[in-house]
């Protein structure tokens, strides 16, 4: 059903229109002139000031930005990656493509796991910077670093493959550049269920109808057998 429409009755000042104009340019001005004595203080600035990039590459980036992605290596150099393939079944975009391969022996110092990725590919053109692969990663071995420099030239460049991850990471720890590794979140053991009263007492006695009820029908179909035998 279609709601009725109800028509709005304007003042006189809503109707010249002049006033509203006159109160937006007026909170505008406002805005204005804060900001600009705002800028003229000493120290870091409360309000939003232009950035002078590329000549300053000094502003701090947040620690929870999503930039360039990196596979990550664990403390004695081995790839943390297992190919278990949960970071491309989480993206909602379909940029990853993981190829899993299986470690041989004398090879435990290059993978951590028995599994590892053979190729692990990303479209930095199909990805949305969701931060959902790293989120979901069990080894915490793909990680979104604080690189925000993803111009390229060509298609070709904006394809990430195994060798360009594992090179972003040694990258970002030469530079320093690392996230640090996440807190984990403590788990709160669920309380204890409340204890009914008579509730296991009604539980045996369930039970044991039911154990009855079975004795009771193999005594009746074992009695039917003799009567046939007979």
């Amino acid at each position: 059903m279609a709601r009725p429409v109800v028509k709005k009755k304007y003042t006189l000042g809503e109707r010249i229109y002049l006033l509203e104009i006159l109160k937006g340019m007026a909170l505008t001005w406002k805005h204005f002139v804060f900001n600009v004595k705002a800028s003229f203080r000493p120290g870091p600035h409360t309000v939003p000031t232009c950035w002078q990039y590329p000549e300053d590459r000094t502003r701090e980036i947040s620690p929870v930005y999503r930039g360039l992605h990196m596979l990550c290596l664990d403390e004695k150099g081995r790839e943390k990656c297992i190919a278990c393939g949960t970071c491309a079944k989480t993206c909602p975009a379909h940029c990853i493509t993981v190829k899993k391969g299986k470690r041989k022996e004398g090879e435990e110092d290059k993978y951590a796991g028995k599994m590892y990725c053979a190729s692990f590919d990303i479209d930095l053109l199909h990805c949305i910077f969701c931060g959902l692969c790293q989120e979901a990663c069990p080894k915490e071995a793909i990680v979104l670093g604080r690189e925000f420099e993803l111009a390229q030239y060509t298609r070709e460049e904006c394809h990430l493959d195994k060798q360009k991850l594992l090179a972003n990471y040694r990258k970002a720890k030469e530079e320093g550049k690392l996230r640090p590794p996440r807190k984990a979140v403590p788990v709160v053991p669920a309380p204890p269920k409340p204890e009914v009263k008579g509730a296991s007492s009604k539980a045996t006695e369930v039970k044991k109808g039911q154990v009855e009820v079975k004795k009771a029908t193999k005594k009746a179909k074992n009695a039917e057998k003799a009567k046939s035998g007979d």
